[in-house]
């Protein structure tokens, strides 16, 4: 059963983001930070080691680590910093480890990585960054080995308005909203994502899993899961089940053995 789009948007009704400008502690989210990328990379990766039996039984032995903001060189010298990773520990593996999957051990042989972004305001700006990105992220990944599982996921905001603390004037005072065009801004969000290439072999360009989750979230009450349109359906490439299962079905086929 996956819950991190559930458990994601419960923790961030209830997270408050540090305003350094002013101080305000209202915010569930703020732009400059990635603790919300570090904290779905963290839920995604227990509903992979559920949903996953061959790769829970190799973090179980050690066989393979887990880490977050993960900085790692590919053979072909190029670096980037992986928001969530997965492969062959690059020396031994201290026991205190394996009590929490995520740890700081170096990985010497990437075998997954997600990248993980969020739009919460000004869906139209964002559109192009957001996947020239993606793109470029599996790219990355598969110039360094084209077996690796490269995967993306984008949190999508369909609140009506949003309080984003870079747009605050003072430390007091009414809350500075933008407003949003919904649902159309989140469902062209979802549909231009859907140009992302998703690849069924190795030996074939893109990402070998895709999601878009979406959530209505102002920045300042509640924030919920959205599930009705536009967000994916049950058995649409980008659904997170689907998702999950096209991960864990890569893990099994290239890493079982």
């Amino acid at each position: 059963m996956s819950l991190a789009p559930e458990k994601f948007a419960l923790w961030t009704s209830i997270n408050i983001a540090n305003d350094r400008k002013f101080g305000r502690e209202v915010f569930r989210y703020h732009p400059r930070s990635d603790e919300h990328s570090k904290m779905i990379c963290r839920l995604v990766l227990e509903d992979l080691l559920a949903a996953c039996p061959v790769l829970q039984q190799h973090v179980d032995s050690g066989q393979v680590v887990c880490g977050i903001n993960v900085r790692y060189r590919f053979s072909n010298a190029k670096r980037k910093t992986l928001d969530l990773a997965i492969g062959v520990p690059d020396g031994a593996i201290p026991a205190k480890m394996f009590s929490d999957p995520v740890s700081s051990v170096p990985i010497g042989a990437l075998r997954f990585a997600c990248e993980a972004k969020q739009t919460m305001t000004e869906h139209s700006k964002s559109k192009p960054r957001l996947f020239d990105e993606l793109s470029s992220s599996h790219e990355i990944v598969h110039q360094g080995d084209p077996t690796a599982i490269a995967a993306g996921i984008v949190v999508v905001n369909i609140a009506d308005r949003f309080a984003s603390p870079l747009r605050q004037t003072s430390g007091d005072g009414p809350l500075v909203y933008t407003t949003h065009r919904q649902p159309d801004v989140t469902r062209q969000v979802v549909e231009h994502l859907r140009g992302l290439i998703v690849r069924d072999t190795p030996d074939t360009v893109g990402f070998d899993a895709f999601t878009t989750i979406v959530v209505n979230c102002d920045n300042t009450g509640p924030c919920t899961l959205h599930t009705a349109e536009p967000a994916p359906q049950p058995g649409d490439r980008d659904h997170y089940e689907t998702f999950l299962q096209r991960i864990s079905c890569a893990y099994a086929d290239r890493y079982g053995r």
